[in-house]
């Protein structure tokens, strides 16, 4: 054998296996982007929620989070004496957290930056620019009926 052919076989086989390598790279990489990207568009909101009773009986002061499609809704009973129910969307108007409610301080409270809401949902303090959305309900036949939209809530619950 001759030294150009032993330098050209080697050669070859350190690109195959240069090669061979940053495609494996490249696959590992791609793998789990790809399910990401193809997954980008969210499942569109249901028109309505429907909620049994064991779902928002609360006590008063107190609060609870229930999944209204992939958004947390906030479901606040308001303090006595006069304890109304309360809906809200989850969702901080500054940067997306969920919010929450502190029992004990009677508002809602952001832990990402600070930001805190009264209980209707007004801005008290920090940075959020918007108060939070509130949900339209309706009771119909012993079950919370919660909407974002408003002909959403009359389409699922006429008013009588």
């Amino acid at each position: 054998m001759r030294l150009d052919e032993s330098c050209l076989a080697r050669r070859r086989f350190l690109c195959g296996m240069l090669g061979g390598g940053a495609v494996a790279l490249g696959v590992s990489l791609a793998a789990p982007i790809v399910p990401y990207v193809g997954n980008l568009r969210p499942a569109p909101l249901p028109p309505f929620l429907t909620l049994e009773p064991p779902d928002y009986e609360l006590a008063p002061g107190s609060a609870k989070i229930v999944m209204y499609g992939r958004i947390p809704a906030l479901l606040l009973q308001t303090p006595a004496p006069d304890s109304v129910l309360k809906a809200f969307v989850a969702i901080c108007t500054h940067f997306d957290c969920t919010v929450g409610y502190v029992a004990d301080q009677n508002r809602i409270y952001c832990a990402c930056h600070e930001g805190y809401y009264d209980i209707e949902g007004r801005v008290l303090a920090g940075p959020p620019p918007r108060p939070l959305r509130e949900f339209h309900m309706r009771f119909r036949d012993g079950k919370l009926i919660l909407a974002l939209e408003k002909r959403d809530l009359e389409e699922a619950a006429p008013s009588t």
